[in-house]
This record gives C-alpha cells, structure tokens and sequence, in this order.
C-alpha cells in the first residue's frame, strides 16, 4: 500500500488573476486529502471515499458517471497522464479528506495532485526530477488541464501550483504566465483563520465559466481596437479606466477588477517582503471589495463574514477566497488573537445568518508528497 498527500490551497490575494496570466500570492494549507492505494492485476479502477461513496471503472474508459461526479477529477488526470504516456493500469485507491468540499480551498486540486502522486509510485515513472520546480509545475499543468477539459471548469493553474509548490510558513508566488513561483515567508506571529459560509461553491454550476468568458472579450476588444495586448495581465487598470468607452459595463468591471487586483498582488508582495503587515491587510480588504462590486463573485454570505470579520478589533484583514460564489473567507489575524477572533466571528455569523460556520485556524504547509 502506498499513499500521496496534497495540501488544499489558501489564495491569500488575486482572485481570478490565474487565468489571466496573472500574478496571485497564495500558501498551502496544513489541511488536503490523502489517497492511499495498490496496483491490481487487471485494468479496473476502484475508488473508495467515506464521504462520497465508491466508483469503479476501467483504466481504458475513462468516461463520466453522473452518480460519481466526485470520481471526475481522479479520471480527468488519469486521462491527461495517459495523453502524456504514463504507463497506467488497474488499481484501487481510498481518498480521505479533512478539507470540506465545496468550502473554496480547492479539494477538487488536492484530489487531482494526489491522484498524479499516487499513479507515479505505484507504477514506477515519474516525468522528472520531483525535486525539480519545473516537473513540480509540469504536473500542476497535467492536473489542471485534467479539470479544464474533462470536469469542465476553466480554472488557471493556481491550485494546482499551490498544492505542489507550498513552503512551509511561507507564501507562494506565483507568475502565472512564466509558471514561476517564488516563496516569502511569512511574519511568525500572522495567523489566518478560514470561515467555511456554510453555503457550497460548485464552479461548474456557478458563473465561473463565465467570468472567464469575459474577460476574453475584455482582451477581444482591445485586440480589435489596436491596443496589443494578449492577456489582462498586459494592461494597467488606468489603461481600463482610460478605455472605459469601448466595454460594455459589465465587461469593463470584469476587466477593472483583474487588472487592479493584479496591482494588489504585486503591492502584497512587496508588503510581503517588508514585514509591512497593515498594508497587506488593506489590501485583502481592497481585494474583497473589486471582488464583490466589480467581478460580482461574492455572496451575502461572504459578505457578512467578512464584514463581521471587519468589526472586530483583532482583525487586520479578510476577503472571499478562492473562486467565490459561495465558500470561505480568509481573515488575517495576530496569531496570540487567533481563537478569540474565530469564536467571536463565528457566534456572530451565526446569530446573523441563522448558518452553521466551520471554522479552522490555518498554517502554510509544504507542498504534496
């Protein structure tokens, strides 16, 4: 029996930035999902997990189950990993999880990255040196392209990156348009509590697609009018604003948010390196705001954690983390405030909601092994 682990993915600021080729600054977290396994002596696939269930299908027919969607992200890598040569063959796998589904720090990523861990050990390939960041962000591209073309959710490489590139108590950076990652650490006395809404984030039922949508036609009508650009990543949000004229509204807020929120990222970093702490939070709250007005992927319900978050003395930032429509909140905190903060948020959230929260306090782990 062999077994991987990968880490769930905490995005600290730059939401939606990936796909945009982009800047985002992220950490893995000291939670994921862990999948221990066996080869068999057929080609039949038999997956277990206490929450989901239990699917089985042959490594030759990788094709949906509508009663196992859960299955879709380890067949998506099995697939990818094939188109690659991986030499794959049966096996059986049990996939246990202390990430919550659904809760924005990406478990679907987790899965994906275990699963490409796990087919490497049991049949003895690798496509590189795995202590190498350049097979680690080849992998994270195997995996996400698993979630791009057979789960169907257009994601950038950000989750997948995190997963495989965390540093223990330090940040990730990470280009996404050059795949480099670089690691910052962070202040020991910061602490960061996730504050699960209560309310599942599904991406691919949810207007993430679309999002992605348009901001392609932001990039569309600035190729059209001659201004040379390839991704938002190229222009500056006072070039948006100075463009204004040639969006339709809803377009040029998508535009405004990435390209600001690009801004913010590269300004944490340099917070970052600073130890200049109140900057980095203010710049988490700023991100939440673009995020709510400009992109429209908050909620209510991320909105009033945050807000509550806000209200009280100890925090020092908070915004929706990863793709929103639902999920958690990041709330940045002194680590001595950490649980009297994450008390405090969750009775008044639930006072106010009516909602169950989960809460944890999360630490930045290195990346899957």
């Amino acid at each position: 029996m062999v077994s991987a682990f990968a880490p769930g993915r905490v995005e600290l600021i730059g939401n939606h930035t990936d796909y945009n080729e982009g800047y985002v600054m992220a950490f893995a977290a000291n939670m994921g999902v862990t999948i221990q396994g066996e080869a068999r002596s057929d080609e039949t696939v038999k997956l277990r997990s206490k929450e989901f269930g239990e699917d089985a299908f042959a490594i030759s027919s990788l094709n949906k189950n509508v009663h196992t969607p859960w299955a879709d992200y380890t067949k998506g890598v099995l697939i990818e990993l094939q188109k690659a040569g991986a030499p794959l063959s049966g096996f059986e796998a049990e996939i246990t999880s202390t990430l919550p589904a659904g809760s924005g720090m990406s478990s679907s990523a987790a899965i994906e990255v275990a699963t490409a861990l796990l087919v490497q050990k049991l049949f003895n390939f690798q496509f590189g040196d795995m202590e190498d960041p350049v097979t680690r962000m080849t992998l994270a591209a195997i995996c996400r392209n698993a979630e791009n073309e057979f789960v169907g959710v257009k994601c950038g490489i950000l989750d997948q990156a995190t997963s495989l590139m965390g540093k223990k108590d330090h940040a990730v950076f990470l280009d996404c348009r050059e795949q480099s990652v670089e690691a910052i650490p962070l202040h020991p006395d910061l602490c960061f509590v996730i504050c699960d809404t209560g309310v599942k984030h599904m991406l691919l039922s949810s207007k993430y697609n679309a999002r992605r949508t348009e901001c392609e036609e932001a990039v569309r009508v600035l190729q059209m009018n001659k201004i040379e650009v390839k991704a938002l990543r190229d222009i500056s949000s006072q070039k948006i604003q100075e463009y204004s004229g040639l969006f339709m509204d809803r377009v040029f807020r998508r535009a405004m948010h990435v390209t600001s929120e690009n801004e913010r990222v590269l300004a944490a970093r340099e917070a970052l390196l600073r130890n200049e702490i109140e900057t980095l939070g203010r710049l988490m709250c700023e991100s939440h705001e673009s995020s709510r007005e400009a992109f429209e992927n908050s909620t209510q319900y991320l909105d009033m954690l945050v807000e509550i978050a806000r209200s009280l003395p100890a925090c020092i930032g908070a915004r929706l983390t990863g793709g929103g429509f639902g999920g958690a909140t990041l709330s940045m905190v002194y680590r001595h405030d950490a649980e009297t903060f994450m008390a405090e948020l969750t009775r008044q959230y639930r006072e106010k909601s009516g909602k169950e929260p989960l809460a944890w306090i999360v630490e930045a782990s290195d990346g899957a092994a």
